[in-house]
């Protein structure tokens, strides 16, 4: 399942879209600025495709 995490990019934030494997290591698979943009991507890889194009990296 992908989620995402807020992680701190110098003075900004940073959203990053992954996924943790079975061992616990985190696969990051597109970073965003927008918390908003960032869950649009994580609905579209969770197989949620009745969003619009912006889910696309």
């Amino acid at each position: 399942m992908y989620v995402y995490r807020k992680l701190r990019d110098g003075d900004n934030w940073l959203y990053t879209v992954g996924f943790f494997d079975p061992e616990g290591q985190w696969h990051p698979e597109s970073d965003h600025l927008d918390p908003e943009i960032a869950a649009t991507r994580v609905a579209w890889l969770n197989g949620s495709r009745s969003t619009s194009q912006e889910a696309q990296p």
